[in-house]
């Protein structure tokens, strides 16, 4: 299986989290993101001109009957949705898992449900991924080859992470629609 993901966001810096069932009016109410009204629409490289390198602005994609909302980091350095308070906040009565590949670092992941991180991983650190419940993401991320030896040369950490977490949640995004102009707001930072 390809990562959709993958093929909209490349292997150079991203960051992603998926929360189940949410609407978009939800997941701006959680975020407690401050916008317009109504909301301005950027397509993924059309922010950085508008908002400023070191906003937290974000990009929220809803397709309806997925069952999912998607939050992107518009300025992915960030990490605005990985964060933990962000994070806790999205997954409060559900469940969210996240993916941020940091220009500067490894591939991280996260899966968090009622507003608690239940699984950390960050590839840099050569570990298992840890927490509270990590056998389901060490064991998806095992089949994705994180834990080999010697991973094959053509082994890309950061396709593997979304197709990992593609396949074991469910995800399914339409590449256009990301790329192309979505909703975007500033979240208002928050402790972390």
């Amino acid at each position: 299986m390809a990562s959709t993901l993958f093929d909209v966001l490349g292997d150079e810096w991203f960051c992603v989290t998926a929360v189940r069932g949410l609407g978009e009016a939800d997941v701006l109410a959680r975020l407690g993101a401050a916008g317009s009204d109504p909301l301005p629409r950027y397509p993924i490289d059309g922010v950085a001109e508008h908002f400023g390198l070191e906003s937290w602005a974000v990009r929220v994609y809803c397709p309806e009957g997925t069952g999912w909302a998607y939050v992107f980091d518009a300025l992915p350095e960030m990490g605005v949705p990985f964060r933990e308070p962000v994070l806790k906040e999205l997954s409060r009565g559900t469940e969210a898992v996240s993916v941020w590949q940091p220009i500067t670092a490894s591939v991280r992941v996260a899966h968090a449900r009622d507003g608690k991180i239940l699984t950390l991983f960050d590839w840099g650190r050569v570990d298992p991924a840890s927490g509270t419940e990590p056998d389901r993401l060490n064991r998806v991320l095992d089949r994705a080859g994180f834990f080999l030896d010697e991973p094959d040369d053509d082994f890309s950490g950061p396709a593997a992470a979304l197709e990992a977490v593609e396949s074991e949640f469910g995800l399914a995004v339409d590449p256009q629609e990301v790329a192309g102009p979505l909703p975007t707001v500033v979240v208002p930072v928050r402790g972390d």
